[in-house]
């Protein structure tokens, strides 16, 4: 099914598959691009809910989208490492967690988590 096709048009060639099909096998290697891509650095997590599945995938799936826009609108940030989106990632989940862990009350109960959180509510905010 595609919304790009609305005619039944078939191909000149010698099988004369449907456009859509023709279509549609030119471009399904991206999918699959982007699933090799996105298993390298995954949130996923064996779960059987299938809601929890979809959700761990829009995550990965939004990570790597973003990456991909702030490598092109910043092309020299990290460009002599290898393993930018590695940093990418570790800095988002800083940036998005930061917020909670400055207004956190109660400390963790083991002494890394401790050094962590205290390091973050005591950082600079314009860092």
């Amino acid at each position: 099914m595609s919304t790009a096709h609305n005619s039944k048009e078939v191909s000149n060639r010698e099988d004369k598959k449907p456009k859509i099909i023709l279509d549609y096998n030119a471009t399904r290697g991206a999918v699959d691009t982007l699933d090799k891509l996105i298993v390298t650095y995954t949130c996923k997590r064996k779960t059987n809910r299938w809601p929890v599945i979809v959700f761990y995938n829009i995550l990965d799936t939004t990570a790597y989208n973003a990456f991909v826009l702030w490598t092109e609108i910043n092309p020299h940030w990290n460009e002599n490492i290898l393993h930018k989106r590695r940093i990418y990632l570790e800095e988002l989940g800083k940036h998005l967690v930061s917020p909670y862990i400055e207004t956190r009350k109660r400390l963790p109960r083991n002494e890394p988590a401790i050094a962590i959180v205290r390091k973050i509510q005591t950082a600079d905010p314009l860092q």
